[in-house]
């Protein structure tokens, strides 16, 4: 099941493509999120992640600047946006792993001879 639908897609991103190309792209953005982290059943951060992972694939399809006449449109900006948003929202469910070891008396008699 994927963790977000083409509609919610179409609400961050303007595009031209059908909810089946878009649902192919979200495949390959779930897939993603499913290698780099182990995701909680029904976390919006999770649906969130796979939005903004697919919205930013959809970006890569278009020109970073497009100008129809006077009229441009820079893009870049936005690009920069959802890298940090993707980190943010990946750094926010990594797990923190804790470990102990055991405690153990260094001699500095024996660690350093004297000369």
């Amino acid at each position: 099941m994927a963790y977000c639908a083409a509609s919610e897609v179409r609400l961050i991103i303007e595009t031209t493509l059908t909810d089946a190309q878009i649902d192919s792209i979200i495949t390959m953005s779930d897939a993603e999120i499913d290698a780099r982290i182990a995701p909680a059943a029904g976390d919006d951060r999770i649906k969130r992640l796979s939005m903004l992972i697919t919205a930013r694939t959809i970006m890569f399809r278009y020109p970073q600047v497009q100008a129809i006449g006077e009229y441009r449109e820079d893009r870049g900006r936005m690009m920069e946006y959802l890298d940090g948003e993707i980190e943010r929202l990946f750094t926010g469910h990594k797990a923190v792993s804790i470990a102990s070891s055991e405690y153990r008396h260094i001699d500095e008699d024996t660690r350093y001879p004297e000369a």
